[in-house]
């Protein structure tokens, strides 16, 4: 018997196969990446070059410029202002000797005149509602150093009525019969100027206060900042005059005197001159007086001795020329 032939087998670990090997999962590796990064590049949508995709303006992220404000200057405003009812009434009897008082709504607004005897350094009140009921006071005559009469609106139906002192303010008297010869506007209906002999059409939409030379002269200023004068207690009118800025008048020996408030170029008020006519210069006033004002805070009386008084504002003032200069 002859010896077993020896079985020829292969040897799988051979260096040169497991070589093989490697470079094959190598290039199988490079081609799956490359598979893959193809199809990632081909799902995305394509953008210009060096774009930056906006950021949307809700996102949470996103950061606002930061925006200073440029500053403003307030200008002064030295605009006419428009003719309102006043916040106040002024009588003068002579350079040293006048009364005042705020007025407003009734019956909320207490009759409490004051007086100066000392050119407006000095002012002592009263309370001219003790035994009259009255409130709101819309006008003061001032007879002399003792006598002054309001006219007032009681505090029951705001009624207008007289209340008269006869001791320079330290007593008060109810005059009811008295108040239908006077000359006043009821702030209810200030389409109707009541005169001396009754009730008139007012010969404007609405008047903001009137002043009276007597029983037929008279002159109303209107809340459109005209002036309109009757000689005739109102049965006619004269053609209204245009003053914007009016904003007070009352009687002079000449017609009567109207104050003017924030006129071009001046930060206060200036007087103009209406004839009984209601006819004035539009281009002539009368000096500057310098203060702030708001609308209805301007009052204005002449006396008997042709002194004027102004209180406009937080200030007073007094001229004994007209208006050209104040003292």
């Amino acid at each position: 018997m002859g010896a077993p032939k020896p079985h020829n087998r292969k040897n799988h670990n051979n260096p040169a196969r497991r070589r093989l090997l490697v470079i094959a999962l190598a290039v199988f590796l490079l081609v799956d990446v490359g598979l893959v990064a193809f199809a990632l590049t081909a799902t995305k949508p394509a953008s210009s070059a060096g774009t930056v995709a906006a950021v949307p303006t809700s996102s949470p992220e996103t950061v606002e410029p930061a925006v200073t404000p440029t500053p403003t200057v307030e200008p002064v405003d030295t605009t006419p202002t428009l003719t309102v009812a006043p916040t106040r009434v002024i009588a003068a009897l002579n350079e040293t000797t006048a009364w005042r008082a705020l007025t407003g709504a009734c019956p909320t607004t207490a009759a409490a005149p004051e007086i100066t005897t000392d050119s407006g350094v000095n002012w002592e009140a009263f309370n001219a509602a003790t035994e009259t009921g009255a409130t709101s006071i819309l006008s003061i005559d001032v007879v002399d150093d003792a006598e002054a009469s309001l006219i007032t609106l009681d505090d029951i139906a705001c009624a207008p009525q007289v209340v008269t002192t006869f001791v320079a303010g330290d007593a008060w008297r109810l005059y009811p019969e008295r108040v239908a010869a006077e000359w006043y506007i009821d702030p209810s209906t200030s389409g109707t100027v009541h005169t001396p002999t009754g009730d008139v059409a007012a010969p404007c939409a609405a008047v903001a206060t009137l002043a009276a030379l007597d029983n037929a002269r008279a002159a109303v200023l209107c809340l459109d900042a005209s002036v309109v004068t009757t000689q005739d207690g109102g049965f006619s009118w004269s053609a209204p005059s245009s003053i914007p800025g009016a904003a007070a008048i009352t009687a002079t020996a000449g017609g009567y005197a109207v104050a003017v408030v924030n006129p071009t170029g001046c930060v206060g008020a200036v007087l103009v001159n209406i004839s009984e006519n209601a006819e004035f210069d539009s281009t002539a006033s009368g000096t500057c007086f310098s203060s702030a004002v708001n609308a209805g805070e301007t009052a204005l009386s002449a006396a008997d001795d042709g002194t004027i008084w102004l209180w406009v504002g937080d200030s007073f003032a007094r001229s004994l020329d007209g208006g050209a200069s104040w003292v």
